[in-house]
């Protein structure tokens, strides 16, 4: 049986790996790389939009990492800025309406690149697989004081 060290290890590794995978993809496609793509899967995963900090807090980067690649995002469109209508001291990023479209023709092409990896998997064992990690992640963030 294996550990919790040979678990983490191996999602690391899995996670570097495929990271590689959706840099090249990305950058060969439509010339920017995962670091954009992160935050673009962020803000389709949160349409009601995302606090800056909190896109750092989840993606393990620093504010001054996150606002360079929002200044690119913005700068081609695909991203706005807008009151949050929680709080309207806070501004929230959202995805343009071209952002929409060009996260998911992005993720299309990103799950034909993946789908050879995760093939042997049926339906309910990627959903699994999915929750799984997804409940770890939040664990996680949530022991280090990030929002999630």
């Amino acid at each position: 049986m294996a550990d919790i060290s040979d678990i983490a290890t191996n999602v690391h590794r899995l996670s570097n790996v495929l990271g590689k995978v959706a840099d090249h993809t990305l950058q060969e496609t439509y010339g920017f790389g995962m670091s954009q793509f992160k935050i673009l899967w962020i803000l389709k995963k949160h349409p009601e939009g995302v606090q800056q900090t909190n896109i750092a807090d989840w993606l393990n980067l620093t504010e001054a990492a996150v606002s360079r690649q929002i200044r690119l995002l913005k700068a081609e469109k695909l991203i706005e800025k807008r009151v949050d209508p929680r709080n309207r001291r806070n501004r929230v990023i959202m995805l343009s309406a071209e952002g929409k479209k060009f996260a998911e023709a992005a993720m299309k092409v990103l799950a034909r690149e993946y789908e050879p990896f995760f093939k042997d998997l049926s339906p309910q064992q990627r959903k699994t697989l999915c929750d799984m990690l997804e409940n770890a992640f939040y664990k996680v963030i949530t022991k280090l004081g990030h929002n999630n």
